[in-house]
């Protein structure tokens, strides 16, 4: 019979966000990627998805505490399907103790929960699903070897059933790894194996990078939350449907809340300001976070009230960052005639270097430097 997958992985539960946010914005960053586990497993639910699967690093470390563990293994409690697989890791691999982070996840979750914490076959039929899984658990931070040499030797029922990969780690020509320290696979790994479905974790870019399709058995979601402003995408899941035929179709599902975007801005006009100031009304308050950076020459009384532009677009957005250094007031020839007596040696210095336009910060930093030399 089909399977319907809900394929998500790099979630990070856990993560601090210490790049120097404010407490608010801190707080609203570390329990929105809670939110958005809980919101997948309604989207899985909503889409009559068999298996909720998370291929890898659910938690950012190990060392959560207790309380935040359990309220974990409760939002997977939601999920109504025929059960969810957790695959550990290099953000929080799999290791004994009693009081490691498994082990208290273990003693919280339902029955219908699985953490593939073994690399070995694990047999779905119990659970009414026609699968086996193969599992290649991360049980440290780096490795030089992946966890999946083990699979290609395995026979695989040659019958109906489903015969599904999840692993977590770099793949090359994809993932960037350049020690080759991340459980290194290749195309090749992955493509002998065996296998009808590589559900991958890792990377926290889309592969493939499109909406849907048929012809793909390899997959990363990406992160399902973006993270920061190197995260240029709305974070992403996979919908995955395997047919009876062992066809596929896949489609890609936004799931993620907050956005991260940079922005360069070439202001020159009043009309460029109105502009930028219409953008980031459009921006959300409390979702979006923004990295801008303004060049251009402006006119001075649009350059004096650059300092009121910034506190009226930081309203606009849930965090701004900005950098308004190549931003510079246009000192015209009439200005420079106008405050300075012709022939002195600032008048002269000051219309030379308005004519050499490619350096319009030598003009800029002159005419501070003279203006405070003035006063």
């Amino acid at each position: 019979m089909p399977i319907r997958i809900f394929h998500t992985a790099d979630l990070h539960l856990g993560m601090k966000f210490t790049r120097g946010y404010s407490p608010e914005v801190q707080d609203n960053l570390i329990q929105g990627r809670f939110e958005t586990l809980v919101r997948m497993v309604g989207m899985a639910n909503h889409r009559g998805c068999d298996l909720f699967i998370i291929a890898g690093d659910l938690f950012d470390h190990p060392t959560l505490p207790k309380k935040e563990v359990l309220r974990v293994a409760e939002a997977l409690k939601g999920f109504e399907g025929g059960c969810v697989l957790i695959l550990p890791g290099n953000h929080d691999p799999i290791q004994k103790g009693e009081d490691h982070l498994w082990t208290r996840f273990q003693g919280a979750m339902s029955e219908r929960t699985l953490i593939l914490e073994n690399p070995a076959p694990y047999d779905l039929r119990p659970f009414g699903i026609d699968a086996i899984i193969y599992a290649g658990p991360c049980t440290a931070k780096h490795s030089a070897s992946n966890a999946i040499g083990w699979v290609r030797g395995v026979r695989k029922d040659p019958g109906p059933i489903f015969h599904i990969g999840v692993a977590h780690g770099s793949l090359e020509g994809i993932s960037p790894d350049f020690n080759r320290d991340y459980y290194p696979m290749s195309l090749e790994d992955l493509n002998h194996s065996g296998l009808d479905l590589w559900l991958m974790g890792h990377t926290h870019i889309r592969y493939p990078d499109r909406q849907e399709g048929t012809e793909n058995r390899i997959f990363f979601p990406s992160t399902p939350e973006p993270d920061g402003f190197d995260c240029r995408h709305p974070g992403y899941s996979w919908l995955i449907e395997l047919r009876e035929d062992k066809s596929i179709y896949y489609q890609s599902i936004q799931t993620g809340y907050f956005q991260f975007l940079t922005l360069e801005k070439e202001v020159c006009t009043e009309e460029d300001v109105e502009a930028l100031k219409s953008y980031f009304r459009k921006l959300s308050r409390a979702r979006h976070l923004v990295k801008l950076e303004l060049k251009g020459r402006v006119p001075g009384q649009v350059f004096n009230e650059k300092s009121a532009l910034i506190q009226e677009l930081n309203k606009c957005v849930l965090h701004l960052e900005y950098d308004v250094s190549e931003l510079l007031r246009e000192i015209t020839a009439e200005e420079i005639d106008r405050e300075f007596t012709e022939g002195s040696f600032p008048h002269r210095l000051l219309k030379t270097l308005s004519r050499e336009q490619q350096s319009p910060l030598s003009l800029q930093i002159a005419y501070d430097l003279i203006q405070r030399v003035k006063s």
